[in-house]
């Protein structure tokens, strides 16, 4: 029996009506529509998650994946079709989902894990972990609406994922927090992996899809798209990127002749095209990153455009990329007269590995040379 099976569902919200001020004084109450809801969050998706599998469902803004880990967490109910899981679920949604903001800490984790079914020696065995993954010791008798988000977030993972959930749900609430809290809780993820439990995870982020999933789903506009291999699911979500420049901005990733990239090998070039505003006061600097799943650069450069500059393109030629087998992704920073200098996502590529047996240790970055 599948640990989450999706059969035909459909999740449509209903339009709200709702009175404003604004209405009631010069409409004479006329109830306001609120917003446009007629296309359905998710339409017809049918997929299968194996027990003890790790699994992602990943798509641009908009796709229905977080509707779908709502449906999955039991958090609200399809318009159409069946969702079945099996077992005891944790999820993390968003930052504080679970989470009741007038209890403090410890009472939180006792009732999470009463709600999910625990004995109270189940709870008590776990506690001390859950509070020391957290790290909130020292504040774990105070009422969580005092936390802050990033404290809140800690105690939402830990609590979700220390209880041992047979089906363990998480969104892209961990963004929120700090780049080592992130790195702990891939690692967490993955122990649970190892350990029997299922992990259905949405992310942005496809360098952590690939390195913690086994399989993934491909969302584009509430239809599935593909689900398959994680690689493959990857691969088909870069190619409807590339196609589409589902990233809107006129940013592009291309080959030197201005061909879809699609998988890469090491030392492979690719060229990076890069909007910019027009100038004025003073230059602009345009700045490029690799990254491989965390929130920091693993490489990066920089390019000064001259003050009073019309806006333009810039491109990045990359005569060969120094990466190890993985999937990677771009990040652009634009500071000036015209952009705000903060960080954005502008693409992505995967890298499959030379021919040959792979070697145990693969690290991310490659440099020239050679044994002897």
């Amino acid at each position: 029996m599948p640990a989450l099976r999706f059969d035909g569902v459909s999740k449509r919200y209903q339009p709200t009506a709702y009175r404003t001020l604004r209405a009631d004084l010069l409409r004479r109450g006329r109830s306001t529509a609120g917003p446009d809801r007629s296309r359905p969050a998710l339409d017809d998706v049918s997929f299968e998650v194996d027990q003890g599998e790790s699994f992602a469902v990943i798509g641009p803004n908009g796709a229905g994946k977080s509707t779908a880990l709502r449906l999955a967490a039991r958090i609200t109910a399809p318009s159409a079709g069946t969702v079945a899981v099996s077992g005891r679920v944790g999820a993390l949604i968003e930052v504080g989902a679970g989470i009741h903001p007038e209890l403090t800490g410890r009472e939180n984790i006792w009732l999470y894990g009463a709600i999910l079914g625990l004995t109270r020696a189940e709870i008590a065995e776990r506690f001390d972990s859950i509070v020391d993954f957290a790290e909130l010791g020292a504040v774990v008798d105070r009422m969580v609406k005092h936390y802050s988000s990033g404290m809140q977030l800690r105690l939402g993972f830990a609590v979700a994922a220390g209880v041992r959930p047979d089906v363990l749900v998480v969104d892209e609430a961990l963004a929120v927090g700090d780049a080592r809290f992130q790195v702990r809780c891939i690692e967490r993820m993955q122990e649970l992996v190892r350990s029997g439990t299922t992990l259905v995870y949405v992310s942005h982020d496809l360098a952590s899809v690939a390195s913690v999933c086994d399989r993934a789903a491909v969302l584009i506009d509430g239809r599935l798209r593909h689900v398959g291999a994680a690689a493959e699911a990857i691969d088909e979500y870069l190619r409807w990127v590339h196609a589409g420049d589902a990233e809107g901005d006129g940013a592009t990733v291309t080959r030197p002749d201005g061909g879809p990239v699609g998988a890469l090998r090491p030392g492979d070039p690719i060229v990076v095209t890069l909007p910019v505003p027009a100038g004025r006061g003073r230059p602009t600097t345009v700045a490029l990153g690799i990254r491989d799943g965390h929130p920091w650069n693993l490489l990066g450069t920089t390019f000064t455009v001259p003050a009073g500059h019309p806006a333009a393109h810039v491109r990045c030629h990359i005569g060969s990329l120094p990466l190890g087998t993985g999937t990677y992704e771009l990040w652009a920073s634009v500071d000036g007269d015209g952009g705000d200098g903060s960080w954005r996502k502008v693409g992505a590529v995967r890298v499959e590995s030379d021919d040959g047996p792979r070697p145990v240790w693969q690290p991310p970055v490659r440099f020239d040379h050679h044994w002897s």
